[in-house]
């Protein structure tokens, strides 16, 4: 007893590191960003992963996977893809990754691998039973029993080891940075703000803590974390001890007190951080509490194009065309209390709420990003600051594009959990292939870039 007490007591998450100067990160951030923006300046292209564990993970992959069997001009665009010309795949342009939950494993992956996700990411993750093997480290490992006692480590800190150990292998951010793949922004929720928080260096920075250190498994599992099944992921927050400089754009908005702006709005969730006293830590949850489509990230960086001066910030120059795909894996849920009267029990309540946290503010996400889309296709081909006319493609996919009801069916009965079997993850990384080629948005960009869509049995698996 002795003994279990004392392992009780030395059970502790992993605390963030912290940075000593913010000068490393500045020296760093422009280098990173122009080797991450490797595709053509004329295009950026982001894809956005939603939340919905294995199911979102899979139709995630299964986009990928469709996107590197798109051919397009090596050499810019082309009104029709000879055969003998010089090819890349649609893949390679992919500047941006934003995602939450589910999708984060893909978009993790992908950041640290590259192409490597083809060969091995199915069996790692996809087909594996992650849930039954976290459940077996909780139930059949008594050591597990006793950390868990702690108040200082939770079944997210364990779930993160678990991840680590089948999948990232001790992989931190810096390996994501040094691969200059595109730039992946995993996104979870600060569980006393309800807002989005992201594993970026301007995040980090903020805190004055090292993301390129930090453990990419931690940030899957926050992003991850669901209420209820998982506890929050804990960073502390270390800001005013690194030499950061609060941005004047925040003061400057504060000081309008426009609460009718989101500009305002922003500029206050981003300021609190830098009061470390009264917020020494921050317990993040899943990121579609705040998010669950990962859009958020996408919409901001539209904005940001829509004044020439803050792209050039950023070390971005203005492109001609910018694409955005939404991978939507979320499902409509029909829960029997619509046809019985008697009152539902505490877990019923739990899981229509959750369904209706995370599901019923999808179509104001996404009309506000196309809403943010055509004001910059406006503003282009206005007499704005914007240099050039700039052409947008906004790309859903989901199960409501399926025109077959009874499919639609089929996926919405799929499960938000850790483990589908081999033949369901396979349906979903092919349905969403289809739903992506199907797409008329996706057919004239891949017509516009001059490339060419496979039929389906041309598909790479």
């Amino acid at each position: 007893m002795l003994l279990l007490f004392l392992i009780s007591g030395c059970a502790h998450y992993p605390v963030n590191p912290k940075l000593e100067s913010i000068d490393t990160v500045l020296k760093k951030k422009d280098a990173m960003i122009a080797g991450a923006l490797q595709s053509s300046r004329e295009f950026y292209f982001v894809l956005a992963f939603s939340g919905g564990g294995t199911r979102a993970a899979a139709l995630s992959y299964g986009v990928l996977e469709a996107l590197k069997s798109v051919k397009i001009p090596r050499n810019g665009t082309a009104s029709t893809l000879s055969a003998s010309e010089e090819t890349k795949t649609l893949l390679q342009e992919v500047d941006f990754i934003s995602s939450v939950s589910g999708g984060s494993f893909t978009s993790a992956y992908y950041g640290l691998y590259g192409d490597r996700i083809f060969e091995d990411f199915k069996k790692g993750f996809l087909t594996h039973n992650v849930q039954g093997g976290l459940l077996a480290r909780i139930l059949l490992n008594p050591i597990n029993w006793v950390r868990l006692w702690s108040s200082k480590y939770g079944k997210s800190d364990l779930a993160a080891e678990y991840y680590d150990k089948i999948l990232f292998k001790g992989a931190t951010f810096g390996d994501i940075f040094q691969r200059n793949g595109p730039i992946i922004r995993i996104q979870a929720t600060d569980m006393s703000s309800g807002f989005p928080f992201e594993f970026t260096l301007p995040t980090f920075s903020t805190i004055c803590s090292d993301l390129e250190t930090y453990p990419v498994s931690r940030a899957v599992a926050a992003s991850a974390a669901f209420p209820g099944p998982f506890t929050p992921i804990v960073l502390k927050n270390y800001a005013g001890k690194c030499g950061f400089e609060e941005p004047k754009w925040i003061q400057q908005a504060l000081s309008t007190r426009d609460t009718a702006s989101r500009e305002y709005h922003t500029a206050k969730r981003v300021n609190d951080y830098f009061d470390a006293e009264s917020k020494q830590f921050i317990h993040l949850i899943d990121g579609g509490v705040s998010d669950n489509l990962g859009v958020r990230a996408p919409t901001e960086l539209v904005a940001v194009m829509g004044g020439g001066k803050g792209l050039e910030e950023l070390g971005m120059e203005q492109p001609r065309r910018l694409a955005i795909i939404v991978v939507n894996a979320s499902t409509p849920k029909k829960h029997k209390w619509s046809v019985v009267d008697s009152l539902p029990g505490l877990a019923d309540i739990i899981g229509m709420t959750s369904d209706i946290m995370l599901q019923s503010y999808n179509f104001e996400t996404m009309y506000l990003l196309r809403s943010t889309l055509e004001e910059l296709e406006h503003s282009s081909s206005g007499s704005g600051s914007l240099r050039q006319p700039i052409q947008t493609y906004l790309v859903e996919v989901g199960f409501d594009a399926l025109p077959d009801k009874a499919e639609q069916m089929e996926f919405s009965k799929i499960p938000t959990s850790l483990y589908l079997p081999e033949k369901t993850v396979d349906r979903l990384r092919e349905v969403a292939g289809r739903i992506l080629y199907d797409s008329k948005p996706f057919q004239k960009l891949v017509g516009d870039l001059g490339g060419r869509i496979p039929t389906a049995k041309k598909i790479q698996r």
